[in-house]
């Protein structure tokens, strides 16, 4: 294992939360989530993503696609930076 990455932990709690949080936005009456790409649901999940990266001190751009990307600087300008993407609709 990478020393640097040997003190990294999950808050439990806080990723649950978020799961559930993010839920709400196409939740169905059986616990499921529905959240079709280019839904109002979809446009409401988006919206959360962008205020929850700005909060952690992100700056967000969308693309003609409408693909999102949050960029937080790191302490090191000159290292190379870290991509990491998902999907917020569903299937």
């Amino acid at each position: 294992m990478n020393p640097a990455l040997s003190n990294l932990q999950i808050n439990a709690d806080r990723l649950w939360s978020t799961i559930l949080e993010t839920a709400q936005f196409g939740g169905t009456p059986k616990g499921g989530v529905k959240r079709l790409t280019l839904s109002e649901e979809d446009r409401q999940v988006r919206d959360w993503f962008r205020d929850a990266c700005e909060a952690a001190g992100c700056t967000v751009s969308v693309d003609a696609l409408g693909n999102m990307f949050a960029l937080r600087p790191g302490k090191d300008p000159g290292k190379a930076p870290l991509g990491i993407g998902s999907h917020l609709d569903t299937q």
